[in-house]
């Protein structure tokens, strides 16, 4: 049987060659493909690890700073959240704390980059806002703190920091008083006592901030919703008391004063002020449903105290004259209750005040005050 003899052509072998070197290609590139897999890998893990130290370090130094701060280290603080800032750059909160101890340390120019920084990023930031309406009212730029107040009071806020928020608005008021903006103080107060129906501090602070400035209307109405809303009224009826006064409504203040005093606790002021304003209540001669004799009475009681005070002033050459035509109409027992009234008028507008009782403690004196018209205050 003849031999059978194989040959290997050259097109063969060429064929044979280039799958050689294709899977030798395609083995290198896989090498390669699994090695800078595997340094991705591991580049991520290292930078996750490296962040989330960052993280860590940043968290902590902020933490650090809160502690700081409270215990009245501001400036260690403030070194502290430039720490957190510089681990992470990007974090607003960070960026707002350090903002915040800035201004706490009254370094307000560095701090407005911070706070603008977090206003770029959430322009509805609440208490950014309000971190920037108090660097505006540190240097002085009351048209753009007002405008900035009224951002953070409208802004956003977690529900977490509503008391920031009522915050913003207290401090709106501090800034009208400061500036000495009547009109504004009145409404932004009023606005107050309206954002906060529940809060029972916070309407009696507005009460007591209107009758204060001398609101006495304001106050009186804002005194009496609490004392109708609050089964525990603090001292609203107290203060209420104070405003009736204020605005002269002596019932009103007699009825509150003695509520006050109607649980039987001590009190030495409200006893003193329903005391004082039964007196003007008896002697007034202005009160309403008085008959013709008892208001000629009244009248010749406080011109026979009017006369008593001239006797012993030294008042001027105008004032002094008035006494012979006080004392012509109570030596004969005049019935022209309004002479009377004229003659007692006159002399509570022209008598100085060092020749009256003191309007605060005396039933005469507020009467005569009331009479000149004094204000109320």
């Amino acid at each position: 049987m003849a031999e059978v003899t194989h040959t290997t052509t050259p097109v063969a072998s060429l064929a044979g060659a280039s799958r050689a070197l294709r899977q030798s290609v395609t083995w290198r590139f896989a090498t390669v493909a699994l090695f800078i897999g595997v340094l991705w890998a591991a580049a991520s893990f290292l930078t996750r690890t490296a962040h989330d130290q960052r993280v860590t370090r940043a968290d902590a130094a902020a933490t650090r700073a809160a502690t700081a701060a409270a215990a009245g280290r501001r400036d260690n603080a403030v070194a502290l959240l430039r720490e957190a800032v510089g681990l992470e750059p990007r974090h607003p909160d960070y960026r707002l704390a350090l903002a915040k101890a800035l201004v706490a340390v009254g370094r307000s120019a560095e701090a407005e980059p911070y706070v603008q920084e977090v206003l770029r990023q959430q322009p509805v930031n609440g208490e950014a806002n309000l971190v920037l309406a108090r660097i505006f009212e540190q240097a002085g730029s009351n048209d753009e703190a007002e405008r900035t107040y009224y951002r953070a009071i409208y802004g956003r806020w977690p529900p977490a920091a509503q008391p920031l928020r009522m915050r913003a608005r207290v401090e709106l008021v501090d800034h009208y008083r400061r500036l000495g903006e009547r009109s504004r103080l009145r409404a932004a107060l009023l606005e107050l006592s309206n954002a906060f129906p529940g809060d029972r501090e916070l309407q009696l602070q507005a009460g007591r901030d209107l009758l204060a400035e001398g609101f006495t209307d304001d106050a009186a109405r804002q005194l009496r919703v609490v004392t109708e809303r609050f089964s525990d009224a603090g001292d609203a009826l107290a203060l209420l008391a104070r405003a009736e006064f204020a605005r002269r409504n002596y019932v009103d203040a007699y009825a509150a004063a003695g509520r006050v005093l109607a649980d039987g606790r001590r009190n030495e002021e409200m006893t003193a002020l329903r005391v004082l304003t039964a007196r003007i209540l008896a002697l007034d001669p202005d009160q309403r449903r008085l008959s013709s004799r008892e208001r000629l009475s009244r009248l010749r009681a406080l011109l026979g105290e009017v006369r008593g005070h001239l006797m012993s002033c030294d008042a001027r050459a105008d004032v002094a004259a008035m006494r012979p035509l006080i004392e012509q109409w109570l030596t004969r027992q005049s019935t022209d209750a309004e002479l009377g009234r004229t003659l007692l008028e006159a002399a509570a507008r022209r008598m100085p005040a060092s020749c009256l009782p003191s309007p605060q403690s005396s039933a005469v004196g507020r009467i005569l005050a009331d009479l000149g018209g004094e204000s109320p205050r």
